[in-house]
């Protein structure tokens, strides 16, 4: 049975592939792409630019350099301000669609001829940090940096924050946007002027009673309508589909915690030590903050200069204590994964190869599927916390606890997959140990354990589910006239909701809140929460940002939920002498305005790039939407 061969000893064949794999890319991608054979998927085309097929190891340089140019900008900002926590992709993201964009503007770049030497990056970071960036700074940074990868040289880091630096320069090539007076004012307004609002809610629910019940063939219709979409509480149409739904065990640690502890207990010795054995990552350099002058045929004539001990000492213990970490924490989990985790798994896959081995033979399976035990005790042997999900779809999988947001990997920001997309990826599989790491430290070990695929109930199945979602279409309008004749009354009576009630409903009144506030993590203005009105979509949150003192208007949530009457409680304006005072932050609001506009600037530019490459103006990889592709599942 050679399925079951394999599944019994596929780490060691998986390693050897791995390694054999890595060296073909090395030498060559095109032996890379012969190694997968021409038919397979293991290295898919996914994109064709300029009339060549890209595949998914041309984007893996862009990747590297990208992933090490925000990691290392990500560390050197937190040690700056290490109250703040700095946005986590500075130069972009790591998805196929961005790393695609990214080798257009690559390839306008070299067309153009633009610089790409590290002294890009050298005078990039003295213009924007100014006497803040001094040589100790940037090692350290670089120390932090090498404390969770491999060890990547300063040179290595320059050159790739080059590279970023130099596309994004090409994705600006159409200059700087006009910026107006009006447009910093709107933005201004949007963030200051804040809107308090009196409402009452009609629940269409409220009005479902009222509906008949629908005639076999409008439930039939209905049903078939909507039996093969997915449910969004967000959308004012039903989902019938049952998603795919997933269970896993979860342990985990707090590695910054971790880190201090050990740092906490270091001794001189130690640090004197570690200093002795890595003085080549203290060396003093000739110009800040790399060897510019690494080529000069006299250099190696000069033997290197080594910062002193007590000048790099914090940098010396920020790199120890956080290698003792990683340590610790690789040796629990490698004592619980290789303990019990992959015999468990691998026995798990041997009977399910045996058991698929014998019906493809046509036979009665005797094999039998172990039962797992969780792993609760032993992440209580290790130290380790331990949790088990309830079964999670893809949406709340995406925001499950801290593994939500980790990727997988051993170290922040390695460019792994996150946590949902990689436990509902169609071919994972059951039991497998998988790390994953956030960006605070925090490390993960997870194994699923249970997979459950979507699948279309019958109508019978969900008769009564759907017999509702119709009646409620239904009520939608019953709800909307009941909102419009209190609308009615009201403007009637001057235009103002009164009191705590109204006609036996009560009166909602709302915290003054602005129509956007900016995200630092971000650096974008994002949509303020109005939160007594759930689910405020753009028609309700139109209608509060635009009323009138007096005026009365009917707006329904974004799923057509509920329908509001609204009139004006407060309304905070924004003056615009106030923005142009002598103590305002009218610099502030310009920047914002102009980093909006130059983003949709942008947006247009990359829109015409990707023409000229080959592709559609608004082009996405096949499955990088994650409903479609659970949808296609």
């Amino acid at each position: 049975m050679p399925f079951a061969v394999f599944r019994r000893h596929q780490r060691k064949l998986l390693a050897v592939f791995g390694i054999l794999a890595m060296i073909a890319f090395v030498l060559d991608p095109s032996l890379f792409r012969f190694w997968n054979g021409s038919g397979g998927n293991t290295d898919p085309v996914v994109a064709k630019l300029y009339g060549k097929n890209i595949r998914r190891s041309d984007l893996y340089e862009m990747q590297v350099q990208r992933q090490n140019a925000n990691r290392f900008m990500y560390d050197l900002i937190a040690l700056i301000n290490p109250t703040r926590m700095p946005p986590a992709q500075i130069f972009g993201e790591l998805n196929t669609r961005a790393l695609v964009d990214a080798l257009i503007l690559e390839h306008e770049a070299d067309k153009l001829k633009m610089p790409k030497d590290k002294k890009v990056a050298v005078e990039w970071l003295q213009n924007r940090l100014g006497s803040v960036m001094t040589t100790e700074l940037f090692e350290i940074a670089l120390s932090r940096f090498n404390s969770q990868a491999n060890r990547v040289s300063g040179e290595t880091i320059l050159a790739d924050i080059a590279s970023q630096i130099r596309i994004a320069n090409a994705g600006q090539l159409l200059g700087t946007p006009l910026v107006t007076p009006l447009d910093v004012f709107d933005v201004y307004r949007d963030q200051t002027e804040r809107v308090s609002v009196r409402a009452v809610a009609f629940p269409v629910e409220d009005y479902v009673t009222k509906v008949k019940d629908p005639t076999p063939t409008e439930l039939r219709e209905f049903y078939d309508q909507y039996k093969d979409a997915l449910p969004d509480p967000d959308r004012d149409t039903p989902g019938f589909k049952i998603p795919r739904l997933v269970q896993v065990e979860i342990l985990s640690i707090d590695g910054e915690a971790l880190e201090r502890q050990f740092r906490d207990k270091l001794t001189d010795a130690e640090l004197r030590t570690y200093y002795e054995n890595h003085r080549a990552d203290y060396v003093v350099r000739s110009e800040f903050p790399a060897d510019i002058f690494a080529k000069d045929p006299n250099a190696s004539l000069t033997p290197p200069v080594h910062r002193p001990f007590d000048e790099v000492k914090r940098s010396v213990e920020v790199a120890l204590g956080d290698e003792k970490a990683k340590a610790d924490i690789a040796n629990r989990f490698l004592k619980i994964r290789e303990g019990v985790m992959e015999p468990f798994a691998d026995s798990y896959n041997d009977a399910l190869g045996e058991i698929a081995e014998d019906k493809k033979e046509g036979k009665t399976p005797t094999a039998t599927l172990p039962k797992p035990t969780d792993l609760k005790e032993i992440a209580a042997q290790e130290g380790l916390t331990y949790d088990k999900s309830p079964l999670l779809d893809r949406e709340r999988a995406d925001h499950y606890g801290q593994v939500g947001d980790a990727e997988v990997g051993t170290t922040p920001f390695s460019g792994g997959k996150r946590f949902g997309e990689e436990v509902f990826q169609p071919k994972s599989t059951l039991f497998e140990p998988i790390e994953l790491t956030d960006s605070r430290k925090n490390h993960f070990l997870v194994r699923k354990v249970q997979d459950v695929p979507p699948r279309v109930p019958s109508l019978d199945e969900i008769h009564a589910d759907v017999t509702h979602a119709w009646k409620l279409n239904q009520a939608r309008p019953l709800a909307e006239k009941a909102a419009q004749e209190l609308a009615e009354k009201v403007k009637k009576e001057g235009g103002t909701i009164k009191g705590d009630t109204i006609d036996g409903r009560p009166v909602i009144t709302t915290d003054p809140v602005p129509k956007t506030q900016m995200n630092f993590m971000t650096g974008e203005a994002t949509p303020s929460a109005v939160l007594k009105l759930p689910h405020a979509g753009d028609t309700l949150r139109q209608a509060m940002f635009s009323l009138q003192p007096e005026s009365v208007t009917v707006a329904p949530d974004q799923p057509k939920a509920v329908y509001y009457v609204l009139t004006l409680k407060d309304r905070f304006e924004a003056k615009f002498a106030t923005l142009y005072a002598p103590n305002s932050e009218y610099f502030l609001y310009r920047q914002e305005a102009l980093v909006s506009r130059m983003r949709s600037h942008g947006d247009e530019w990359m829109k015409e790039l990707r023409t000229d490459a080959g592709l559609p103006p608004g082009w996405s990889p096949p499955g990088e939407n994650k409903r479609e592709s659970e949808d296609a599942e």
